[in-house]
C-alpha cells in the first residue's frame, strides 16, 4: 500500500512539473515583440530563439535580425544567415525577400518586427516608399541624442551623407505608401518634433546619397 502511495505521488509530482514547465515556456510572439518594444533586446532574443527552434518562421526571421544587427547578442552573419534560410523553409516570404532582394511582401496576416540598428535602417526600407527626415545635422552625436530622446528604435533611423564636402548627418522616421499619408503622420508628431521643421522624402533618394 505505502509503495503504491510513492508512486502515485512520484506521478503526481512529475505530471506538475511537466505543466509548470509548459507554462514557463508558454512564450509568444507577442511576449518578444512586447521585449522589443520595451528595450529588452537580451530578453527577445531568448524569446525569439525559443520560438525559433519550435519551428516559428516569424521568430526565425527576426532572430536573424538581430544575428545581422547585433542588437541584444553578439553580432554573427553566418548565423542570421542560417536563419533566414530556415524562415524560408517554414514559408516566410519576408525572409525570401531578404535572401534574393526582390520585391515580394509578408502574405496577410503576417506581422513582422525586423531589428536592426539605426545607422543601417535606411538601406532595409522599400526605395519607391516615403519617409519623413525630421532633422539633419553636422554632427552625429546630436543626430543619435534625438534618435533616443525620441524613442525611434524599431521606428525610424539615422544616416549619414555630404553637402559641399561636409559630412552631415539625418534624423528619418517611418514608412509610408504615398506623400500624402507620410504628410498626415506629420502633421501628427509632437510638438517637439514639428518645430524642427520635418519633411518628406523620398526614399530611395536617401539610399542613394547615403555613405
Amino acid at each position: 500500500m505505502e509503495l503504491i502511495i510513492k508512486n502515485c505521488f512520484k506521478k503526481f509530482i512529475l505530471s506538475v512539473s511537466i505543466l509548470f514547465s509548459a507554462q514557463s515556456f508558454a512564450v509568444t510572439v507577442s511576449d518578444a515583440l512586447n521585449a522589443n518594444k520595451n528595450n529588452k533586446a537580451i530578453d527577445a532574443v531568448k524569446i525569439w530563439t525559443q520560438l525559433a527552434n519550435s519551428g516559428n518562421s516569424i521568430a526565425q526571421y527576426n532572430l536573424a535580425g538581430h544575428y545581422s544587427s547585433g542588437i541584444g547578442v553578439q553580432q554573427n552573419n553566418n548565423l542570421a544567415e542560417q536563419w533566414l534560410k530556415d524562415a524560408t523553409r517554414s514559408g516566410l516570404i519576408q525572409a525570401y525577400l531578404n535572401l534574393n532582394k526582390q520585391a515580394i511582401t509578408p502574405g496577410n496576416g503576417i506581422t513582422l518586427s525586423f531589428t536592426v540598428s539605426p545607422d543601417k535602417w535606411l538601406s532595409k526600407q522599400e526605395p519607391n516608399q516615403y519617409t519623413i527626415q525630421l532633422a539633419s545635422s553636422r554632427y552625429e552625436k546630436s543626430i543619435k541624442k534625438s534618435f533616443e530622446d525620441n524613442n525611434l528604435n524599431g521606428k525610424g533611423g539615422y544616416y549619414h551623407y555630404q553637402r559641399d564636402g561636409v559630412d552631415r548627418y539625418a534624423l528619418i522616421y517611418g514608412t509610408y505608401k504615398t506623400v500624402a499619408a507620410a504628410n498626415i503622420a506629420m502633421k501628427k508628431l509632437p510638438e517637439s518634433l514639428r518645430k524642427k521643421t520635418p519633411w518628406v522624402r523620398k526614399i530611395k533618394s536617401l539610399q542613394k546619397i547615403s555613405k
